[in-house]
Order: structure tokens, then C-alpha cells, then sequence
């Protein structure tokens, strides 16, 4: 019997490697955002065709820094989620491979809002992609509450339900900006850069670990 409750301790992939993997796959993300941030020609333009050149990148811009902030929130919230936890099973991996699925295609809504930033269609399909990506963390987050947290009473029960309403906001907040989009565009592309900004500030679970230091 004894042996048998060890084996279930044994993690399926050490937590080191897990996070190095995830990791890797945020760091690729946010390096293909600037890829798409092409550089104008300006081997013959005046100062002034320089500036009005220079003026049609900045959507670009604005998408990739706001594309960026997102990423880097799931990724702050990833790495304080983890730190609760020693060990990773099938179903984390599973979770986990998805979100960082949902994270690796940003660049591609980013470049298109960039490019597009005019067209209903494609601001609505930028910001269904990050509610999908807010989803995606959502379920791992909600598993390994279930699983690990309550199990092992990793936090207070009363932190884990504001912690959870903060985190599922997180994804609705882009389903009503992306459902403005047709009221305003602009109000909607202005709630895609703000709500990521909100969210870089502590939140419960960040002020839990202040409390174990």
C-alpha cells in the first residue's frame, strides 16, 4: 500500500522542465510580435514623407506593445500560479500545451489588427483570440485549484475565490471589448490596450506570496 501511494507522488515531467518549455514557447511569442514591424523604405524620402512613413507604422506598434503586455500578464500569472505546486501531471501538460498553443498564434491577430486596424472582422478576431488564450489559462487554472490547491489546502479557501473571479474576468473583460467593436472600433482597440495594463497590477495571488516571505 505504501508503495503503491508513492507511485502516485511520482510527477509525470519534473516541474523544471515543464517551466523551461513554457517558458521558451512565451519567450518565442513575444519575439515574432516585433517580426512583424517592418522597417519603411526611406532611402529617398524628404523629412517630411520620412515622418508620414514612419506615422504608418505606429498601428503597428501599438498592437505589439499591447500584444506584448498580454503575454507577459499570462506569463507573470503562470509563473506565480506554479509556484504553489511541485509536480505536474498528464492533464497539466495537456492544459498547458494548449494555452501555449492559444499564445504562439497572438502574432498572428496582432499583425493583422496592425495592418487592419480599420476592419470590424478582423478587431473582433483579435480580441476573440486573447479571450480564447484567457480561457485557455482559465482552465488551467481551475484545474490545478481543484487538484492541488484545495487537495492540499496550498492557499485559504476565501483567497482562491477572489483569485478566481479576477482570473476569469480576465478573458470576459475581451469578449465585451470585442463585442464594442460594433459600436466603436476605436473604444475597442483603446479596452485591448487597457485591460492588459490592469491586469499588470498585483493581484490576490500575487499579494498571497507577499505573505509567505
Amino acid at each position: 500500500m505504501l508503495q503503491s501511494e508513492n507511485t502516485k507522488q511520482i510527477p509525470l515531467m519534473s516541474l523544471n522542465r515543464f517551466e523551461a518549455f513554457s517558458d521558451g514557447v512565451f519567450a518565442i511569442a513575444v519575439t515574432l510580435l516585433v517580426i512583424e514591424i517592418k522597417a519603411p523604405d526611406l532611402t529617398q524620402a524628404t523629412s517630411s514623407e520620412a515622418i508620414t512613413k514612419l506615422l504608418q507604422v505606429l498601428p503597428h506598434i501599438l498592437s505589439y506593445a499591447t500584444s506584448f503586455i498580454v503575454i507577459g500578464v499570462i506569463w507573470i500569472n503562470h509563473h506565480a500560479l506554479f509556484h504553489f505546486i511541485k509536480r505536474v501531471d498528464r492533464t497539466i501538460l495537456v492544459i498547458n500545451l494548449l494555452l501555449l498553443m492559444c499564445v504562439a498564434f497572438i502574432p498572428y491577430p496582432t499583425a493583422l489588427i496592425g495592418e487592419y486596424g480599420a476592419s470590424l472582422p478582423v478587431v473582433v478576431f483579435y480580441g476573440l483570440s486573447l479571450a480564447i488564450t484567457g480561457f485557455a489559462y482559465n482552465a488551467l487554472w481551475f484545474y490545478v485549484v481543484r487538484r492541488y490547491i484545495k487537495t492540499e489546502k496550498l492557499i485559504h479557501q476565501k483567497v482562491v475565490q477572489k483569485a478566481t473571479i479576477w482570473t476569469l474576468s480576465y478573458p470576459i473583460s475581451y469578449l465585451v471589448a470585442a463585442g464594442l467593436a460594433f459600436i466603436s472600433i476605436n473604444l475597442s482597440i483603446l479596452l485591448y490596450a487597457l485591460i492588459p495594463s490592469f491586469y499588470l497590477l498585483p493581484g490576490i495571488i500575487d499579494k498571497q506570496l507577499m505573505e509567505q516571505v
